[in-house]
């Protein structure tokens, strides 16, 4: 980003902060839980230490929702919102979304704050949220018979690995189309936000 582009703020620094935490988390319990595909690294998950990173970790990541509802309900909510409504142009836009995938962005339909591919993505991160807590917290608290227990545990990993290809995804589209800044420093280019997102920038140009 150089300095003479113009930029739009996206991010408040309260969102960030949240965004960063949950993060964190997430990759403490994804590493801290790597043992059972990878032996090099089983001892430390097995271990009392590793037990007890992972269910630190697990408190973070469950409590992280619950203070950002707590200091930005609007915001919280809002993207709740947002994540599980989609209009004819969303629809439209996952007609576009083999060449969106290969760095092909030009002539989208026009997208709000979230574009359709980020409102799919964050709705998959919150269902799979709430099965990898719900499952975390039985395997943690919850004395099951031999059977639920497996059927919880397996539950419980297929949703991390899933999750953690969404992160991948994430990764990847963040710093194909430049919206790391976003996320880092709370705004992003007007470029970027022209093309990715035009309803939300006529918006913020409307306001000023």
């Amino acid at each position: 980003m150089s300095g003479t582009e113009k930029t739009i703020p996206r991010y408040r620094p309260i969102q960030r902060v949240w965004h960063w935490l949950f993060t964190l988390a997430f990759f403490v319990l994804l590493f801290s839980g790597l043992g059972l595909f990878i032996p090099a690294v089983s001892a430390f998950t097995a271990s009392a230490a590793g037990r007890l990173v992972h269910r630190i970790a697990a408190v973070v990541l469950m409590g992280t929702p619950v203070l950002y509802l707590i200091t930005d309900r609007a915001g919280f909510l809002q993207l709740i919102k947002d994540s599980f409504t989609y209009d004819a142009d969303d629809r439209t836009w996952f007609r576009h979304f083999i060449p969106y995938v290969f760095g092909k962005a030009r002539n989208l339909p026009p997208q709000g704050r979230i574009n359709a591919g980020e409102k799919l993505h964050h709705a998959a991160i919150i269902i799979g949220f709430v099965m990898i807590s719900i499952s975390g917290l039985m395997l943690w608290l919850a004395t099951m018979p031999p059977t639920l227990h497996m059927l919880t545990l397996i539950i419980h990993d297929v949703t991390m690995v899933l999750l953690a290809v969404l992160t991948i995804g994430h990764v990847f589209f963040v710093f194909v189309y430049g919206a790391f800044s976003g996320m880092w420093n709370g705004s992003v280019t007007e470029a970027y936000a022209r093309l990715e997102h035009p309803k939300w920038l006529a918006q913020m140009q409307a306001k000023k």
